[in-house]
């Protein structure tokens, strides 16, 4: 889409790096319908609703993304704060958003409450071993992988 059409969009978004037990972060691997023929791999989360704080929406996201269930108070972090620019589909997104780090034991993962948008830009998950993210071809987002050595730092 030409630049003059695109829409800015100024957001504050929180995500969050949930571990399991044998110490791996579940990522999403995802698409931008934009470019459906790069995947990459990123975090779990989404913008702030209205009302909402960072924790809230961390609690939120991970449930309506994965079914899996945590309690604000039981986050870390966050971790690492950034502010990331991307376009996606139509958008140039300008997101402000905090990491979290979230030990969530050995959940089953489900997508069934994903709305339609995640639904078809989302293609599976994986739980990563640190090892395995360090030589992975695949693509990772690299702010992602600066937030997963935060939160392993932090567990430390």
């Amino acid at each position: 889409m030409p630049a003059e059409q695109r829409i800015p969009l100024n957001r504050h978004a929180a995500r969050v790096l949930p571990i399991n037990p044998a110490g791996e972060v579940l990522l999403l691997h995802c698409i931008n319908p934009s470019t459906p023929e790069a995947p990459f791999w990123v975090s779990i989360g989404g913008g702030l609703e209205p009302g909402e704080d960072e924790r809230q929406a961390v609690v939120r996201e991970l449930w309506e993304e994965t079914l899996i269930r945590c309690d604000p108070a039981d986050l870390r972090g966050p971790v690492q704060r950034e502010v990331v620019e991307f376009a996606w589909a139509e958008y140039d997104i300008v997101q402000h958003q905090a990491h979290y780090l979230a030990e969530v034991g050995d959940p089953d993962v489900s997508f069934e409450r994903m709305d339609a948008i995640e639904t078809a830009t989302t293609l599976g998950y994986r739980w990563w071993s640190l090892e395995a993210l360090d030589i992975t071809t695949e693509y990772v987002l690299p702010n992602v992988i600066t937030a997963i050595h935060a939160a392993f730092a932090a567990r430390n």
